[in-house]
């Protein structure tokens, strides 16, 4: 079934069931994983919280390593950025849920639209303005009011 993805204080993403290809060959030293995944997603709309759906593809290209090959332990090992294709395992098998998990992680946005022309929310009154215009009076522009004053005592 659905996977959901916990993307901590923004929201919870969740993915249908993917079909994962991939192609495993030895590399020195380790493994190197050429594959992808087509996926589809909902998660909510950043603007007025119904859901927004996702659908594309995932490629990656990342070399595992076995953890006894680190030169220091795993846990305080910095990667370089130019390095972040390599994966240490500690495990004889490959975690491939986290893999897609992870890959799906960079692929879905920051702020995810229902639609392009989204309205939002209302920011005074929580009315979802794509349904229609709130019923709350306009704002007048603070900078406005002194012309007003002065336009009162003519």
């Amino acid at each position: 079934g659905p996977v959901t993805l916990d993307f901590g204080y923004q929201c919870e993403v969740h993915v249908d069931p993917v079909e994962l290809s991939v192609w495993v060959e030895p590399v020195p030293g380790g493994h190197r994983l050429d594959g992808g995944f087509d996926y589809r997603a909902s998660l909510p709309c950043s603007r007025c919280l119904e859901e927004a759906r996702l659908e594309g593809s995932a490629r990656f290209l990342l070399d595992y390593q076995p953890a006894h090959q680190a030169a220091i332990p795993i846990e305080e090992t910095e990667v370089p950025l130019e390095e972040t294709q390599v994966i240490f395992y500690e495990q004889d098998k490959l975690a491939l849920e986290d893999l897609v998990a992870q890959q799906m992680y960079l692929e879905i946005p920051e702020k995810a639209l229902c639609r392009p022309d989204c309205q939002g929310l209302c920011p005074r009154c929580g009315a979802d303005l794509n349904r229609g215009p709130c019923t709350c009076p306009p704002e007048a522009d603070p900078r406005w009011t002194a012309l007003g004053q002065v336009q009162q005592k003519s």
